[in-house]
């Protein structure tokens, strides 16, 4: 546990940085030098890659969480798994490319009309997507091997830093979009070459063709799963993004440069969850393949206050503050308009941190099939929820939307849970830290604006809020490992009174 409570710090540590750079880029430095359309078509190109990678992969990524432990053989070379991950999501690449050439005329028919310029990245999308792909291969590989320090760096911190130096490099140089463009996939290439890189000095860059996997007894049960999991991802992937490229087809790339930023701004509150996440999932996959319920149930239970404590207090800092928040974004009155769309997500968000890592623990079981099977029916709802609440709401209504099929789709998977397998998330310290959370807003609502230095106001509502929310979690005990770690941090920066 040690090792593992290490890298978890380490994680964490490297996030909140790339948060910080993230918060540089996306709420300072895209609308000061991009334009509305600029930004909503750079977050359409990522939004589209992702999820079409998603569909290419054939569930390449996700087959380690759950079948590593069955190939876990240094001496062997792990019986060939990184060679037969990658020939499955290759094979998946190249049949998605001739699938998404063959349906140019479809893509272009959806963005024509409101959002014209994003025809002429067409042809980008396919490399964009096969590095993204790979990436997601290796990231994966790399975790399940308790090794995600790395790719958390990758992922969390030099994709943003990255992107920070190309908009400085946009704006000296005064090269055209397309190049910027250009320039962010190559850059995205670098990153797996950093990856493979990385790989090959852990001494686990095994890539001799190896009948291993193919002979093995679990080959059937991995082409299943792969099956499902590509059901369940590209299912998920469309819940997840639906919002965006259907803003960008029915309201214009404008409308999706704004929903990008509060999009952004939501995506804090989730942080911890993905963390906690990368860490976890060895732990989990093992305690599925033993069916260790005590452990399971433990770990999903903690997973859960944690991530609800510390998601919370993210909300509602960044709730509490929305509007003096917008106001040290450049050109800030043409994107607080977006302000509801961090409420809604917020609130998708908090739910989904409040269940735990019940994706984690259903995705690495024998019941991953059940599961998967709700994925296209919530993947439909998403997609009528979005239709039908964008035309009238905007991009408040895609935000409406997605923090609805969140909601469907969490319930579902907690109600799977707890009837399957008998475990649950939810204690007494779930309603102590609700009552928390009342409490705090009850607080904030009689607090007096100074209106007229908000930074003032930002730093001086957020101390008080703060204080008050963090001093009712350790007073209630809502969760031992955070008092665990107040008292240890008090203990090392506090005199010794002996």
């Amino acid at each position: 546990m040690g090792i593992i409570i290490r890298q978890s710090a380490k994680s964490v540590f490297i996030t909140y940085l790339g948060i910080g750079v993230g918060i540089l880029n996306t709420l300072w430095l895209m609308p000061a030098i991009l334009s509305k359309e600029q930004i909503g078509l750079y977050r359409t190109i990522i939004t589209i890659t992702a999820l079409f990678a998603t569909f290419a992969s054939l569930g390449a990524y996700n087959i380690p969480n759950k079948f590593f432990p069955y190939f876990r053989d240094i001496k062997r070379s792990h019986n060939g798994f990184l060679f037969f991950i990658l020939i499955v999501g290759m094979t998946g690449f190249l049949f998605f490319a001739a699938l998404f050439l063959n349906l140019r005329y479809l893509f272009i028919a959806a963005y024509i009309k409101e959002s014209p310029s994003l025809i002429n990245y067409f042809y980008l999308i396919l490399p964009f997507v096969l590095i993204t792909l790979l990436i997601s291969i290796f990231e994966s590989y790399n975790t399940i091997q308790q090794k995600p320090v790395i790719p958390t760096f990758t992922r969390e911190l030099l994709t943003r830093v990255f992107f920070t130096v190309n908009l400085i490099a946009f704006f000296i140089l005064k090269f055209d979009y397309n190049c910027f463009i250009n320039i962010l996939i190559a850059l995205y290439g670098l990153i797996l070459i950093i990856l493979i890189y990385y790989t090959y000095s852990q001494n686990y860059l095994f890539l001799k063709p190896s009948k291993g996997v193919f002979k093995s007894p679990h080959f059937k049960s991995i082409a299943a799963f792969s099956v499902f999991i590509l059901m369940g991802n590209a299912s998920g992937t469309v819940i997840n993004n639906i919002d965006s490229l259907l803003l960008s087809s029915y309201k214009g790339l404008s409308a999706t440069g704004v929903y990008s930023i509060a999009f952004f701004m939501a995506t804090f509150i989730e942080i911890p969850k993905k963390s906690l996440s990368q860490v976890l999932i060895p732990l989990v996959s093992e305690a599925n393949m033993i069916e260790d319920r005590n452990q399971l149930e433990m770990l999903y239970k903690k997973s859960s206050i944690t991530q609800l404590v510390i998601g919370g207090l993210i909300f509602i800092l960044l709730w509490f503050n929305i509007e003096n928040i917008y106001k040290l974004i450049p050109h800030g009155q043409e994107y607080i308009q977006g302000m509801w769309v961090v409420f809604y997500l917020g609130l998708g968000k908090i739910f989904d941190m409040a269940t735990g890592i019940n994706q984690e623990i259903v995705g690495t079981s024998k019941f991953y099939k059940i599961d998967l099977a709700f994925y296209p029916f919530l993947g439909l709802v998403a997609i009528g929820a979005n239709m039908f609440f964008i035309p009238i709401y905007g991009m408040t209504g895609a935000a409406i939307a997605t923090a609805i099929s969140v909601f469907l789709f969490n319930t579902i998977r907690f109600l799977f849970l707890l009837v399957v397998m008998k475990i649950q998330p939810f204690s007494l310290s779930t309603l102590k830290a609700l009552l928390a959370f009342t409490i705090v807003f009850v607080i904030n609502y009689f607090l007096p604006h100074i209106q007229h230095h908000f930074i003032v106001d930002i730093i001086s509502r957020s101390i008080i809020v703060a204080s008050v929310f963090i001093s009712l979690i350790l007073l209630l005990k809502v969760s031992e490992d955070i008092n665990m770690i107040m008292n240890k941090i008090i203990k090392r920066f506090l005199p010794d009174n002996k």
